[in-house]
């Protein structure tokens, strides 16, 4: 559970603290949903209440539905994390996590996590 909540606080966290999350080559949106969907994989919803589940969910749908080659500017090009609509809704979807999980926001830690290079 903290991988998630470290995931949460990055996803909601402003694009300017975002891009200091990872060294200036890195496609930083794509780091971003990459460790997220990463934090899925691990996730028992069993271990969820019913909001704090729906409120996941619908993180995840939207970064799915936002996902592809229509959208591979918005992952790969860091001036998206500003620029991109899309980075706002995602920002406070991670927002309500959040607020269901009973997290206080944080300014995440630094990633120390592998970085995908072209």
């Amino acid at each position: 559970m903290d991988n998630l909540k470290s995931s949460i606080m990055a996803l909601a966290a402003s694009a300017k603290v975002q891009e200091a999350l990872y060294p200036s080559f890195a496609a930083v949106g794509d780091e971003l949903v990459l460790e997220f969907n990463e934090c899925l994989d691990d996730l028992k919803i069993s271990d969820l209440t019913p909001e704090q589940a729906a409120s996941i969910e619908a993180l995840d749908v939207f970064i799915n539905q936002h996902s592809g080659a229509q959208f591979s500017a918005m992952y790969l090009e860091n001036n998206a994390l500003y620029e991109d609509s899309n980075w706002d809704k995602i920002r406070s979807l991670a927002k309500l996590v959040a607020k269901e999980m009973g997290w206080s926001l944080t300014e995440p830690a630094k990633q120390k996590h592998r970085i995908v290079t072209g």
